[in-house]
């Protein structure tokens, strides 16, 4: 395929620290560029599995993780913009602070690393509280931080006034000579309930019709979209598709994915189609048995918030449980782990019996366990893993493993502090570990 330029729109939305509004300000972008009839596709900076279901729920396709750590640049380069020349504008969510990565010393796996390598313009998101000239020095600092970002303006958050937004345009503009794209003040009726690993789902009805149009018109009266629209052009070149060896004969590949179930990268589910795997989705919540596959992807998600109904499906516990114990090929990832334990103790103490394909139980606690990106290397040849290649994944999660017989080996070597743990009995791999299944 020869390569060529294309033109489309894009910008990345950053913020000075996590809870600045950068949400908010994405989301909004999203409706209010969708509401005025833009084709508007959603991204996330990162390995969070929440914004890009809220994502999907205003533009009404799948938004796409985009990760520096995680992703070889190829690849990066590939899911971008195989997706953004399909758009009239993406929008791009960043992760916590601007400069927030894997290392307090370097800005790997960063939003501004991302915007950099991409050349996407960047908008930053100000939490304005309480603040006037300060603004300027906060705003002045990220933008001499690394020169090389194409910061394209601010948006003010919680300002208390049109007088306090005044004086803000006027103390960042006489000291940053960057304009201020607008303010949203405080109080603005919108807000997304969160939980232990975050915000609710898009699924679960927070954002229903009538949020999505008032958080439409909240942006449009407050922020210059004409601005952004001008601002926001990109050059992209056409994308090359990786090159992948499909598996021998096209294999059937239930994928476990209901309200329980939900944490899948869309890129992994891409990437084995390209494999040449047959995607069938069931949901270990309400289907009676699996179904009609060669093997099983349990990704994670919120066992522990349906333990009750995963717990009464017996049929489909023991249709689980009957696949591993003939060695059938299940593949789990954190809350697909919990599932396949003998049962989920809850926050409330109440135990709920599980598949009990593995010989741990699980239990939820009240303060986060393990958190970070971590490195892996196979034990073996195993699904589309492959001894000793390197893979990448992130893990996040609340439940802890509690042993009722001999602690199996680790399936995965490389973990470091034991952040990837994991264990393989047969055919079955249970980890803690979301894998981005790029590095393939």
């Amino acid at each position: 395929m020869s390569e060529k330029n294309m033109k489309t729109k894009a910008v990345l939305i950053a913020g000075s620290n996590s809870g600045c509004g950068k949400t908010t300000v994405a989301l909004g972008l999203m409706a209010a560029f969708r509401k005025i009839g833009l084709n508007v596709q959603g991204f996330k900076v990162g390995p969070d599995y929440i914004d890009p279901s809220l994502h999907r729920i205003i533009t009404g396709k799948p938004s796409i993780n985009l990760d520096t750590w995680m992703m070889p640049d190829s690849f990066l380069r590939y899911s971008f913009t195989s997706r953004a020349s399909q758009a009239d504008i993406s929008i791009i969510e960043g992760v916590m602070g601007i400069y927030d990565g894997k290392k307090p010393d370097s800005g790997e796996g960063s939003t501004a690393e991302l915007a950099e390598k991409l050349g996407i313009p960047v908008i930053l998101v100000i939490n304005a509280a309480s603040m006037a000239r300060t603004a300027a020095a906060i705003v002045k600092g990220l933008i001499d931080f690394n020169p090389k970002l194409n910061i394209i303006g601010v948006v003010l958050n919680n300002i208390g006034s049109d007088n306090h937004l005044s004086l803000l345009k006027k103390s960042i503009q006489t000291y940053c000579g960057l304009p201020v794209l607008g303010g949203i003040k405080k109080n603005t009726d919108f807000n997304i309930p969160s939980r232990h690993l975050g915000l609710f789902m898009g699924d679960e009805g927070v954002l229903p019709p009538k949020t999505i149009s008032h958080l439409a018109e909240t942006i449009r009266t407050n922020i210059d979209l004409d601005k952004i629209l001008s601002f926001s052009k990109i050059s992209l070149r056409e994308p090359s598709q990786p090159l992948l060896n499909p598996v021998q004969t096209q294999k059937r590949l239930g994928i476990a994915r209901d309200q329980a179930f939900c944490f899948y990268y869309e890129d992994n589910l891409e990437i084995l189609k390209q494999l040449g795997y047959e995607l069938v989705e069931f949901s270990p919540v309400s289907d009676a048995k699996l179904p009609d596959a060669e093997a099983f992807y349990f990704g994670g998600g919120y066992p522990e918030l349906h333990a009750e109904s995963l717990s009464n499906n017996t049929s489909m516990r023991e249709s689980v449980r009957k696949r591993s114990h003939e060695g059938g090929v299940i593949y789990a990832e954190c809350g697909g782990l919990m599932y396949l334990g003998q049962s989920i103790t809850t926050i409330d103490g109440k135990e709920y019996a599980m598949s009990g394909c593995m010989n741990y139980r699980t239990q939820m606690l009240p303060s986060l366990q393990s958190l970070g990106y971590v490195e892996i290397y196979p034990e073996e040849d195993y699904f589309i893993l492959k001894r000793g290649k390197k893979m990448r994944g992130h893990v996040f999660h609340y439940s802890d493993i509690i042993f009722d017989a001999i602690k199996p080996l680790s399936f995965y070597s490389g973990n470091p502090e034991g952040k990837g743990i994991s264990y393989k009995v047969r055919n079955t791999l249970a980890s803690y570990v979301h894998l981005h299944f790029s590095l393939f």
